[in-house]
């Protein structure tokens, strides 16, 4: 039989560089997308080979496998979230459990690794794991990491009795946590319209920073919020909004930090040849239609130039998108031919649509903002030069538009391809008539319009969780579900054993539920604790750890259910290395479940029982 290899790059890889290495060559190399992902060679040489995965505006992910003498190989990458989860930039493919770890698989020797050639990138991530290089301690800095803890929460709402009036967001959500990572996805809603503009916004306090939003797309197909934390200081947070979709995920990461190969890929493989006219239809994605006319404008050279027909078809049907109105005034420029009068008329009609920009609020891209900057400073320079001969109410029209750009530039802020803004400081307002950050945040949102989906304290590389405060404990609305009501449980685990059991006492409903046991099945959960500057919390790092005989492949995860105090109250843990670990800060002693699908386990653990627990865990 022939040596031949069926290799498969992840399937939530949107778009961005795949590159197979091994016996000295480069076997493949090409612009992946969510069609694309396939090698397949037949009569190849066996050995180690390594697979370097970069997403375009992403650092890139290794993984490293073996191809055996005589056999069909077929290596199936789980997906880039869960390559990245390891902490690692390189993991390694097990023929033998056909799954990708951590660490390396006993089938695999190190005098095979020490053949393999490798970037830098690779062979510092797992020295320490083949004993085969160290670091140079010469090279070696300290870093100061500060201490600092910040409160920080998470709501979402949506729009209500016209503009910029917003209440209360009903959808749902569902959580998971790598380390130092949160998730948040907000599925589809079949029920919404996305074309008639009912828009939600997120909004982010950090404790003492500031308080941050931005308009939120609801993509066909999801919608997923990342939040890092800093790696040194807590004084600002990585936020991060994506389509769950990897075709619209493409659009976006294209406009963001594409290459010209990866933007024709995409032009090529995800847009395809379709009529345009169809990113209009009522069954599309509002926001694929915005991205798509953004990446047209941003490269003219590898997209058709806009039509007027569609740019207005655009603005007709998502009246309500600053967007929109952008792709629509840079279009009307574009076309502009070169006698004075038609350029005139060009910039009054390209200014019209850039002050219907602003009425209708708030850019969803950063690109869009971008843009408008670009056309208000480039038809302020033309009106400097040829004001006599353009109409003076258009141009007072301008003169009010430009000024309140520049007014609320302060304002301004972006998250990767999200446009975000700041709240402003009320009394600087009132003072001085200037709009500057409001930097005196609690860190709290008010829920009286606002859903609160996360609620936790930001660290140098570390979120935590707060919940359980004095007097939080209380009997539960709805006996029947031990999880908060910011989590729906059809949507997040429709199996879970737990909830098909009678909860427990009202001020513990997690207690008994989940088999009473701490250790079993080659897993272990486990609680420490940490003291914290606030007397009436402790923090509580709970840890569900696998024995090296124990299966695991990357990606793997844990459902902890907490107290119904917190919000949420149940957490996606994702493994990293044998460690499924999640940090969270409480007042109060209450019962930890946990839930591990894959394995079909579930595990249990009362804080307030534990022997070297703090008197405030121990007493209610």
């Amino acid at each position: 039989m022939k040596t031949s290899l069926h290799f498969e790059a992840p399937n939530d890889l949107s778009v961005g560089t795949v590159r197979i290495k091994g016996a000295g060559d480069i076997i493949a190399d090409w612009v992946a997308t969510p069609d694309n992902r396939t090698f397949l060679q037949s009569d190849l040489k066996p050995g180690i080979y390594s697979a370097e995965i970069s997403p375009a505006g992403v650092s890139p992910q290794s993984v490293i496998f073996e191809v055996r003498e005589g056999q069909a190989n077929n290596v199936v990458l789980p997906s880039f979230s869960a390559l990245s989860s390891s902490g690692s930039n390189t993991s390694f493919f097990d023929t033998d459990n056909q799954q990708t770890v951590a660490q390396v698989p006993d089938s695999m020797s190190l005098n095979m690794l020490e053949k393999l050639e490798m970037p830098a990138h690779q062979s510092e991530a797992f020295s320490g794991t083949i004993g085969e290089q160290t670091l140079d301690s010469k090279r070696s800095q300290k870093i100061d990491i500060s201490r600092e803890k910040k409160r920080i929460s998470i709501g979402l709402s949506e729009e209500k009795n016209g503009r910029e009036t917003f209440d209360t967001f009903r959808g749902q959500s569902r959580m998971e946590l790598f380390s130092g990572r949160l998730e948040i996805e907000i599925p589809t809603d079949l029920s919404r319209n996305h074309w008639a503009g009912h828009r939600v916004r997120l909004s982010a306090a950090i404790e003492k920073v500031r308080v941050e939003r931005c308009l939120l797309p609801l993509y066909c197909g999801g919608t997923k919020i990342t939040i890092a934390a800093p790696p040194f200081s807590p004084s600002d947070l990585e936020l991060n909004i994506m389509p769950v979709d990897p075709k619209l995920r493409a659009l976006m990461r294209a406009l963001d930090a594409g290459t010209s190969a990866e933007v024709s890929a995409v032009r090529d493989n995800v847009l395809g040849k379709a009529d345009p006219a169809a990113l209009l239809d009522d069954l599309a994605d509002p926001w694929a239609a915005m991205l798509a006319g953004l990446l047209a404008v941003r490269f003219p050279d590898i997209f058709q130039p806009i039509d007027s027909g569609w740019a207005e078809k655009l603005v007709e049907r998502a009246s309500w998108a600053f967007d929109a109105y952008v792709i629509r005034a840079n279009q009307a420029l574009s076309v502009a031919r070169t006698s004075p009068d038609a350029q005139d008329e060009a910039v009054v009609n390209a200014a019209t649509f850039l002050a219907k920009a602003q009425v209708a609020g708030s850019p969803y891209y950063r690109y869009s903002n971008q843009l408008f900057a670009e056309m208000v400073v480039g038809i302020a320079d033309y009106l400097k030069m040829n004001a006599p001969r353009v109409d003076p109410a258009a141009v007072r029209r301008f003169d009010r538009l430009y000024d309140r750009w520049q007014r609320e530039l302060a304002l301004q802020r972006g998250a990767g391809s999200t446009f975000t803004w700041l709240a402003r400081d009320p009394a600087a307002l009132k003072e001085n008539r200037v709009l500057v950050p409001y930097r005196g945040s609690s860190g709290k949102l008010r829920q009286k319009d606002c859903t609160i989906i996360f609620e936790g304290q930001l660290g140098a590389g570390q979120i935590a969780i707060i919940g359980g405060g004095p007097n939080s404990f209380r009997p539960l609305m709805n006996e029947g579900n031990a999880l908060s009501t910011t989590v729906e449980s059809k949507y997040d685990f429709p199996q879970m054993p737990a909830l098909t059991r009678a909860p427990g006492p009202n001020d513990d409903p997690n207690k008994g539920r989940f088999g009473g046991q701490a250790s079993h099945s080659g897993f272990t959960l486990t609680a420490a604790f940490e003291p914290t500057k606030n007397r009436d919390l402790i923090t509580i790092i709970l840890t569900l750890e696998a024995e090296r005989s124990a299966k695991l492949g990357l990606g793997d995860f844990a459902w902890f259910v907490l107290h119904p105090t917190f919000s949420p109250s149940a957490l996606k843990v994702t493994f990293r290395g044998r460690r499924a670990q999640l940090r969270i800060q409480a007042w109060g002693g209450f019962t930890v479940g946990v839930w591990l699908p894959k394995a079909g386990l579930e595990f249990e653990c009362n804080l307030a029982q534990i022997e070297e627990a703090p008197y405030i865990i121990k007493t209610r």
